[in-house]
């Protein structure tokens, strides 16, 4: 049995020894759907954003609350199709202006701000 530890353990350092130092490898994600994340983290980013849309366009700037909810619902969603430290295809919706702008901003002042970011959105229309 000690025999067996001698060989193992140097087995196991010198893998270490090749490995790429310059590796990309360590940092590669594993591709997911994004319908999959969506699933799995029990959202719908397409509702969500409606449901946004709609809500700022029913009420006052006074009555608009945004629930903690959707605020969640919106910054998952920002991660899943604009994810964090990537440059990203996907410009509509804009999750995270929408997120950055309810993070930086509270109350009345995020759905002003919101209102004000949406109607800015002139390539978001529809057929967009």
């Amino acid at each position: 049995m000690i025999a067996f530890h001698r060989l193992i353990i140097p087995l196991l350092f010198s893998s270490a020894l090749f490995a790429d130092a310059d590796s990309s490898a360590v940092n590669e994600r594993i591709f997911v759907p994004k319908a999959e994340l969506e699933a799995h983290w029990k959202v719908n980013c397409t509702g969500s954003w409606a449901g946004l849309v709609a809500l700022l366009g029913e009420t006052s700037v006074e009555a608009c609350a945004i629930s903690p909810h959707l605020h969640r619902e919106l910054r998952l969603c920002s991660f899943i199709y604009q994810t964090p430290g990537e440059e990203s295809a996907h410009k509509c919706p804009d999750y995270r202006g929408a997120t950055g702008i309810l993070d930086s901003n509270a109350g009345d002042k995020a759905c002003t701000a919101l209102i004000m970011y949406l109607q800015q959105q002139t390539s978001c229309g529809p057929g967009a």
